[in-house]
């Protein structure tokens, strides 16, 4: 007895040990904050006081004065891209100081009379889409490392750009100068062009280096790709900066920056290692005389406006590694060492008791059938294959389902469920069968809310309920539909996409006039028949209108509408938000990806409240008008979008689809 009470003991501090490294180790969950300079909330300094590493911080247009510290890594930038935040600086100093690493810095414009607009003091920064004049200088760099301007209009100040002796391994392209002097730098380390961009310039698509836009460079564009022929240097002298070496920029751009459209970026470390390889930033650097030659397709148009995108390569797997990587890697994470600990111990100890519970209550010939209820069971005989052999295990429906749906073919599982294939011998078809993975209190009330939303939906692009029950435990008897759109390899033509689209547009009218919203829609929720029809499923996130009642308060990130991201700002979710994500899955079905994307939570955030997706180029006719139709849905403010998904359909039907 005093054993056994110590054992309990000894599981209980165990269990709180864990439980207390899990909460003080885990991850705490991001936040987006939108600030107008309006209200209670304080100064824009106060809010990130306030504020935690991951966080993303969004101003609305207007003027914001006084100069600004960032020491977290935050995502910083504009609510809105047309009408940009202004923050007029002050004094000796400089009006926005960033001390931390890993900060996104997008669509600010910094003015005033500050000596310094932007001080970087650390590494792996990010800074795009801003205008910075006025100052004596614009940005410098103090022992700051692996940072990347883009995007940027660095123009009005005495100085464009400083950097010291210890600041190498920065990245500017696609940069706009027009200062007194544009930039100054005492090392050579640091790359001022970027390698294997793909880009659009006037109305024609390329693949090569990008530079940056210098004031007065002159350089002659022969082949009309939008970059100079001819290296530009920039060679500053005199005693005002002693110790200053040649800056080369081997792909100067001949135009504006409105004039060209990144579409996809080059790795930040092949840039660097090109760099390395040739000498320096003293040295010229010609990466077009290794054999690329412009990409150029018909159709479409250069988009006016620069699109927020960031290198992929200034992720850490871009960047230099450390000297020894496994000491970086535990200084950084060692708050893993005790919890596998403490996790490993846990794990032992359940395995054992476990195991001498199942050798107690299990009889010697193994267990009578009746005694199980359980998900996973032993393969038989009949099922094994050299794939699967005798000895490995298959997912089955619930025991108490078993008798009902004979021979169940198990497909696959979300969050919430499990799906599987089953033959209705009763009424002679295929069906699929839905069941929660838990059975618990929770899980079986958002599937039964799903339940009773979807029962009253009949529509040729709505997936068919067959049947439903509780008893003997939750279930749906569904339309079995053999093909995911998640299976379909994108890009697809034009005439494929738009008549995938118009279907599921379909589906959704009908939804909306039975006042029921999606709030999912993505591949993964979009099925095809055998005849190509498109039918929707999966209505466990949706609402009907007019009621509390709604399914799981979630979403799919890069799906997303603003108004579910930030619903203090947009307001609450609608039939607009399925306007919305139509337009993000007609886009994907005609480039192969999402129109924002990045590298973490913040990033996507940021990407879907601010920036605008670059233009989709079709080898149809429809080009400009497909365009069109993506901008009204994927606008920030439901308001702008279309009315109704009716309305949608009426544009999807007057695109030329002959053949």
């Amino acid at each position: 007895m005093r054993r056994a009470q110590r054992n309990t003991a000894f599981y209980k501090v165990l269990l709180a040990l864990f439980l207390a490294t899990f909460l003080l180790a885990g991850p705490v969950p991001a936040k987006v904050i939108t600030y107008s300079g309006n209200g209670t909330a304080g100064t824009i300094q106060t809010l990130i006081e306030n504020s935690s590493n991951g966080d993303s911080i969004f101003l609305a247009g207007g003027t914001y004065e006084g100069n600004i510290v960032i020491d977290r890594s935050l995502v910083f930038g504009a609510l809105d891209s047309t009408n940009p935040p202004r923050i007029i600086t002050s004094g000796p100093g400089a009006g926005l100081t960033l001390s931390a690493d890993g900060i996104t810095i997008n669509g600010v414009a910094i003015l005033g009379n500050a000596s310094t607009g932007l001080q970087i003091l650390s590494d792996d920064n990010r800074i795009s889409g801003s205008t910075i004049t006025g100052h004596g200088t614009g940005v410098v760099f103090t022992s700051a490392s692996h940072n990347v301007l883009s995007g940027n209009i660095i123009e009005g100040n005495s100085v464009g750009i400083d950097l010291d002796r210890s600041s190498g391994s920065n990245l500017f392209y696609f940069n706009a100068f027009n200062n007194t002097l544009d930039a100054v730098s005492q090392s050579i380390d640091n790359v001022w062009f970027s390698a294997g961009q793909e880009y659009q310039y006037q109305g024609k698509n390329f693949t090569g280096p990008l530079g940056n836009h210098w004031q007065g460079a002159g350089t002659a564009d022969s082949n009309g790709d939008g970059v100079g022929d001819a290296s530009f240097t920039l060679v500053p002298g005199g005693q005002d900066h002693p110790g200053a070496v040649a800056i080369t920029d081997s792909a100067p751009l001949v135009g504006p920056l409105s004039a060209y459209t990144i579409t996809k970026s080059a790795p930040f470390a092949d840039d660097l290692t090109n760099l390395r390889q040739q000498g320096g930033s003293g040295t010229p650097v010609s990466l077009q005389s290794g054999g690329v030659q412009p990409v150029i397709t018909s159709g479409g148009a250069a988009q006016s406006q620069f699109s927020g995108g960031l290198p992929s390569g200034l992720s850490p797997q871009g960047q230099q590694p450390p000297n020894n990587p496994v000491i970086g890697f535990l200084i950084t994470f060692w708050w893993l060492i005790p919890v596998a600990i403490v996790v490993s111990a846990a794990c032992g100890i359940w395995y054992e008791r476990s195991r001498r519970r199942r050798r107690d209550l299990i009889p010697e010939h193994g267990p009578a059938p009746a005694a199980w209820n359980t998900t996973v069971v032993q393969k038989s005989a009949e099922q094994t294959s050299p794939a699967l052999p005798v000895n490995e295990y298959a997912i089955r429906l619930p025991a108490a389902l078993e008798k009902k749906y004979p021979g169940a073919e198990y497909i696959a599982e979300g969050g919430v469920s499990r799906v599987f294939h089953v033959r209705d011998e009763k009424n002679n078809r295929d069906a699929a069968v839905k069941v929660p993975i838990r059975f618990d209190e929770v899980t079986g009330t958002q599937f039964t809310k799903e339940l009773t939303i979807w029962e009253g939906l009949h529509h040729k692009n709505i997936v068919e309920l067959y049947a439903a029950n509780i008893f003997p435990l939750p279930f749906i008897e569904m339309e079995y539909v053999p093909l995911s759109l998640a299976e379909m390899q994108f890009p697809l033509d034009e005439t494929k996409a738009a008549g995938i689209l118009l279907g599921i547009a379909e589906g959704l009218r009908y939804a909306h006039e039975q006042g029921i919203v999606h709030r999912d829609i993505k591949p993964g929720n979009i099925l095809l028949s055998q005849d190509g029809t498109p039918k929707i499923t999966d209505w466990g996130l949706s609402k009907a209108q007019g009621t509390k009642q709604s399914g799981i308060i979630g979403f799919s990130l890069e799906y997303a509408a603003p108004e579910q991201l930030a619903p203090t700002l947009y307001g609450e979710p609608g039939p607009w938000t399925d306007i919305y994500q139509l337009g993000v899955l007609f886009y994907e079905m005609l480039t192969g990806h999402v129109p924002f994307s990045g590298d973490g939570m913040g990033e996507v955030t940021h990407a879907i409240l601010h920036n605008a997706p670059v233009p989709v180029v079709t080898k149809g006719r429809n080009t400009e008008a497909i365009n069109a139709i993506i901008a009204k849905c994927l606008q920030k403010r439901p308001l702008d979008r279309y009315a109704s998904v009716g309305d949608l359909i009426t544009d999807l039907r007057h695109l030329d689809l002959a053949g």
